[in-house]
This record gives C-alpha cells, structure tokens and sequence, in this order.
C-alpha cells in the first residue's frame, strides 16, 4: 500500500511539473520579445510541416528519446508523458487563449513575463525530474551529457539551448531579447530548481577514445 502511494504522490509531482513547464512556455510566447529557444526551434519546424507548434514539439521529443535511448538513457514514464502531455497542453492553453499578449501592456511587463517564465522553467524541471518517472527528452539530454562531459547543469543546458535557437531561427522562428534572456537565464534556474528539490545529478568523466 505504501508503494502505491508512492508512486501515486510521485505521479502527482511529475504531472504538475509538466504543467509548470507548460505554462513556462506559454508565458514566454505571451511575453512578446521573442520564444524560448527550444519553442523558437519547434516554431521555425512547424513552419516547413504541417505540424502546429505542439505536435513539432511531440515529433522533437521523439527523436530526442530515440538519440538519448542510444547513449544508455532510459525512457520512463515520465518521458513519455513529458513528449506527449507538454506539446498538447501548448496547443491547448494557447487555443483557449488564457493568457493576454504582454506587449500591450508594454516593456516591464513584457520583461515581468520573461521572468516569470524562467522561474517556471526551472521550477517545472525540477518538479518532474524529482518525481523520478523518467526526464522529459530534452533534459535526458541535458543529462547524458552532464554525465558524460562532467560539466556543470547550467553550462551544459545553457548550450543546448543556444544551439537549437540557432537552428530554430535559420528555420524562420522568432528571435527576440527575451529569447536572449532565457538562453541566458535558464540554466541558472534549472540548476536552482534542482538544489531546490534536492535533486542529484552524478557526474562522471567521459571514457578515453580506445587507440585500438
């Protein structure tokens, strides 16, 4: 009985995690000063498909469990559902509209929104991950490369995201400062959430190339 209740409290936190993370990325679209790096990526991919911003978002996680399945990450059920239930509620919160454009309201608040998403970034990262169903894709990532460079949370997810940015923008996704603020701002607030949530992160150094 005690593990079912285990389990049932820690799907429970994986869930809200998701739902933070979620709304972390509605808030930096509303913000109006540009997306968050991975969402400019899934904007530009959308873009060249038939897809909207939540299933490029699903079809990225996919391939992203895939590439980390081969470096010896696991997918859990956290995984999945991170994959599946953060590109549905996208579309979803976005469709109902909940959200005002900031850019009406003008630059602080503009700026106050790109805050707030930051903090829920983090905070949802570490949520999820503490629940300990499995990462979503795009920190199995951040892990397996935390473990295999022996680098710091902040400086390993702080590169990801600016690489895909990159990506995202020659595929026509909108670059704007608060983009510039979350590439920036992001791996300090997930690392946060992890101290947070007191979750562990072991490290390791990557094996020698074998010269024979």
């Amino acid at each position: 009985m005690e593990k079912v209740k285990n389990f049932v409290w820690r799907l429970l936190m994986l869930n809200v995690g998701l739902f933070i993370f979620s709304m972390a990325i509605i808030c930096a679209i509303k913000s109006g000063l540009g997306l968050s790096a991975w969402d400019v990526f899934h904007q530009g991919l959308s873009y060249h498909t038939p897809l909207t911003i939540g299933q490029a978002s699903q079809l990225t996680g996919l391939v992203l469990i895939a590439v980390t399945f081969l470096l010896g990450q696991k997918p859990g059920i956290g995984t999945i559902s991170n994959m599946f239930f953060i590109g549905l509620w996208m579309d979803l919160i976005l469709g109902l509209n909940i959200l005002p454009n900031m850019n009406q309201y003008g630059l602080l608040a503009e700026l106050a929104m790109i805050l707030l998403s930051i903090s829920l970034f983090g905070l949802g990262s570490g949520l999820y991950v503490k629940a300990n169903l499995g990462t979503g894709p795009r920190d199995s990532l951040m892990l397996v490369l935390v473990r295999l460079t022996g680098q710091r949370v902040a400086l390993v997810r702080g590169t990801i995201e600016i690489i895909f940015c990159f990506i995202g923008w020659l595929l026509g996704g909108t670059v704007g400062l608060g983009t510039v603020l979350i590439a920036l701002g992001i791996g300090p607030s997930v690392e946060l959430g992890f101290k947070l949530f007191r979750v562990e992160v072991k490290k390791k150094a990557p094996k020698p190339y074998p010269l024979t």
